[in-house]
């Protein structure tokens, strides 16, 4: 990821010392005749480039919103478009049949009948939970998973 944060910090403290030499250049007693003229043009510069500055800045925020919205969309599709293995269908197909012949079982015992981790049968209980597949209850500390019914 690209750090967005020191730049930031630049910018505003070079916004922030324009700002100031802008002040004082106004606060500042000044005579007549051709330096007010250059004076004038340089706020009107200093202006010019605030303003240019602070257009920037919020294109640079549009670019990076956008941008990592992108990003995250990419990854979704990476996720959702990525083929199951043949065994991960044949485990979630033996994880179907087993719910429909107990009813209720808990990812610890799925994974003693299946012969997996606990871990591994939990991953593929919650997948199979987000694809709408499965329904999960909590009692006490333990979390159950059963069958949705259609």
């Amino acid at each position: 990821m690209i750090p967005f944060g020191n730049k930031n910090e630049e910018r505003k403290k070079m916004l922030n010392s324009l700002m100031i030499l802008r002040t004082k250049l106004q606060k500042a007693p000044i005579g007549s005749g051709s330096a007010d003229e250059v004076i004038y043009a340089l706020e009107s510069k200093m202006d010019d480039i605030l303003i240019r500055l602070r257009e920037l800045e919020k294109k640079i925020e549009t670019i990076k919103r956008e941008r990592i919205e992108e990003i995250i969309e990419e990854e979704k599709r990476a996720v959702e478009e990525k083929p199951e293995s043949v065994r991960t269908i044949k485990v979630k197909n033996m994880i179907k049949s087993l719910l429909e012949q107990h009813g209720k079982l808990t990812a610890e015992e799925l994974g003693k009948l299946i012969n997996l981790s606990r871990t591994r049968c939990s991953e593929y209980l919650k997948d199979m939970e987000r694809k709408g597949i499965l329904k999960s209850s909590t009692v006490r500390r333990k979390r159950f998973y059963e069958l949705k019914k259609i």
